[in-house]
């Protein structure tokens, strides 16, 4: 069937808004299955790529499926892995806590500060039967990680944040406590789709923790859409927000829109934990009513919401890559 005139401009902006991001690139090395590139794997480039680099070292990831478990060192800051859009370059892996710590089983381990994802698919196949399962961690000590068009597939645990990390206009997918972590991170413009748990199970979105390396922790959803895939049955799925996983935790959802399937409490017990910050601010969609929210969680106001914006609570101003947009304020 031949392409409508209105389909084909909407094909032709995509591409030149790819094209002009490419462009305004110069790649340090390419990756390629069909072996036009430098090399064929993630994990060579990664070995061949220079330690303790002191600028941005781009390595394009042409499109294809990469089945590697891919780990950044803390003696290779400054990576940036560019892939030809988040439905074209997909790395994928199966570890499960069946066989390792929650943090080492992800597909993508970050352990270097500056690390810069765009236009990839990062997923864990292990599903909902493997557990703790990790698409992604993030651990740059004392460090910063972001993530642009980027997309993250996995069950439970599928994004494990510690340190300091930013995410713009990206899609993850979870079930039991799909982003987690005692570390600072803020999502914005991104899509969050609660897939369907193991039978008896329920769906967590944030469960945020704290430890002595990250300080002032918390987990951001800034003008987000936190919805289900389309085979999730909500008449059947106990659906939270999040819960407190561990003291000292915060999370916020401010300026999202959330769905119906979400429980009207809104936020999961944790009766070991005490000290709880789990707050809302300016939210819309069915699943935004605080009228029946848990009493110990919290319905903010603009100059509390401010707290948690990208320049006060990242200061993302000064980190956040000039290739990456973010709003700075709320």
């Amino acid at each position: 069937m031949a392409m409508e005139g209105k389909d084909k401009v909407i094909l032709t902006v995509i591409v030149m808004l790819w094209w002009s991001v490419v462009n305004c690139m110069t790649f340090d090395s390419t990756v390629a299955q069909d072996g036009s590139g430098d090399y064929k794997t993630i994990t060579e480039a990664l070995n061949a790529a220079p330690k303790m680099s002191s600028k941005t070292y781009f390595i394009h990831v042409k499109k294809g499926q990469y089945n590697e478990n891919i780990t950044i060192p803390n003696d290779k800051p400054n990576i940036a892995l560019v892939g030809d859009g988040m439905d074209a370059t997909v790395i994928t892996a199966s570890k499960s806590s069946k066989g390792y710590p929650t943090p080492n089983t992800a597909t993508l381990e970050v352990y270097g500060s500056g690390f810069i994802g765009i236009s990839l698919s990062i997923r864990n196949t292990a599903g909902a039967a493997g557990g703790q399962a990790a698409a992604l961690t993030i651990a740059p000590f004392k460090g910063f990680a972001s993530f642009y068009k980027c997309s993250f597939l996995g069950c439970q645990d599928t994004i494990f944040s510690s340190d300091t990390s930013f995410f713009r206009e990206c899609l993850i997918f979870g079930t039991i406590d799909f982003i987690t972590g005692s570390g600072r991170a803020i999502f914005q413009n991104s899509r969050l789709k609660a897939r369907p748990p193991n039978h008896g199970q329920g769906v967590r979105i944030l469960a945020p923790g704290a430890d002595s390396i990250t300080s002032n922790p918390g987990l951001i959803l800034q003008n987000c859409n936190i919805s289900t895939t389309r085979n999730f049955n909500k008449t059947q799925v106990e659906s939270f927000l999040g819960w407190p996983w561990k003291n000292g935790g915060k999370a916020v959802i401010m300026s999202s829109y959330i769905s119906d399937f979400i429980d009207p409490r809104g936020w999961s017990e944790n009766p070991q934990v005490t000290q709880i910050y789990l707050a809302e601010y300016n939210n819309r969609g069915p699943g935004s009513d605080t009228s029946k929210r848990v009493q110990w969680s919290k319905v903010i106001d603009k100059t509390e919401a401010s707290k948690f914006t990208v320049r006060n609570f990242l200061q993302g101003d000064k980190w956040i890559p000039k290739s990456i947009p973010y709003d700075l304020d709320l």
